[in-house]
């Protein structure tokens, strides 16, 4: 079979590789779809995997099974890459994500290839067969808009509260739109790229800003009421964007950091305000079974528009190039999936 192989950030090879053999519980996945997430265009983290054959938001086809799995061939599923155990002190303590089995499941080799062995442990806790009404272009979006679930709900919002969105790429859109869903009356964007501040481009957003400009922060307290907004999601992982959530959130509010830093980067932060704000500062990594299920179920009833955020299609050999435009991030590019059998 095919995979794309990345050596490093900057090289990516359409390789061939042994088709994985099974163990008992095991299904083997045709993938027809992947998403190319923010995170398989971030440097660092890419060479810490590297080599390695990327992405995590695939969408496939069974087309074998081994004695004693759960799935039938010829399903269409979905299937996470990391699963938790639901059993130690951390999932019940509802932190899925810190489990030891969460850490260490994985797909192999990676949804950027034409197969993928599905272990038993995934099948069994996190595999969904596909509605007739979900596509496979939507079904890329379960992982991720989970993740976006995950965050959101950790803010708490109530009924009438303003949420400043910092990033509108793909992530913070359905970041938005789930705000929306949740009960925000006023969602506002920060985003550095003006294309994606256009209307049409940042769609569940009441207002986009340029966090550059002078008259940012006095915009956004007009917007809301001269507190600030009640809640700060920071999609990017530089320290201006935590820095601007910071200062710009309101009395009693929450910041959710939800992209990682630079092992190296090191961010100061306005401590005493967090206290006398009696602010909270949370952090959403990755999502767990119970999201991918309501992602599911929120892109089945379209709830979140998902599928217009695709701006591009990709083959194998077009990996490489598209990690580098996804981490350029430009106005035109939202995101982008990869067709492993084209």
């Amino acid at each position: 079979m095919k995979v794309a192989r990345t050596l490093s950030f900057t090289e990516t090879r359409v390789e061939e590789e042994d088709v994985p053999s099974l163990a008992a519980g095991d299904a083997l996945v045709r993938v027809e779809a992947c998403g190319l997430c923010g995170s398989d265009a971030t440097p660092w983290y890419v060479e810490k995997k590297a080599p390695t054959v990327l992405g995590h938001e695939p969408a496939g086809v069974v087309v074998e099974t081994a004695e004693g799995c759960a799935l039938e061939v010829g399903q269409r599923v979905f299937f996470h890459h990391h699963v938790s155990c639901g059993e130690c002190h951390y999932c019940a303590r509802g932190f899925e994500t810190c489990c030891a089995l969460f850490k260490s499941s994985r797909l192999y080799p990676g949804g950027f290839s034409e197969l993928v062995r599905v272990p038993e442990e995934n099948v069994v806790k996190d595999t969904y067969v596909l509605p007739d009404g979900v596509d496979f272009d939507a079904a890329t979006f379960i992982e991720p808009l989970a993740c976006s679930l995950r965050a959101v709900d950790k803010l708490r919002i109530q009924a009438g509260d303003s949420v400043l969105i910092i990033g509108l790429g793909a992530m913070g859109l359905m970041n938005s739109a789930l705000c929306k869903e949740r009960g925000a009356a006023l969602v506002i964007g920060s985003e550095l790229n003006p294309g994606r501040r256009e209307p049409e481009a940042c769609w569940g957003v009441d207002l986009a800003l340029d966090p550059t400009a002078g008259d940012f922060k006095q915009r956004v307290e007009e917007a809301t009421s001269g507190r600030g907004p009640d809640h700060v999601i920071v999609g990017p992982s530089s320290e201006s964007a935590i820095l601007q959530a910071c200062e710009i959130v309101a009395h009693g509010g929450t910041v959710c950091l939800f992209s990682p830093v630079s092992p190296e980067q090191k961010v100061v932060l306005p401590l005493n305000r967090f206290y006398f704000g009696e602010i909270t500062l949370v952090s959403s990594y990755s999502c767990a079974a119970k999201e991918t299920l309501e992602a599911l179920d929120l892109i089945e009833r379209d709830v979140v528009p998902v599928a217009k955020l695709i701006s591009h299609r990709l083959t194998l050999d077009e990996v490489g190039e598209g990690i580098i435009k996804t981490q350029q991030a430009g106005a035109d590019w939202t995101r982008a999936v990869v067709y492993p059998q084209r």
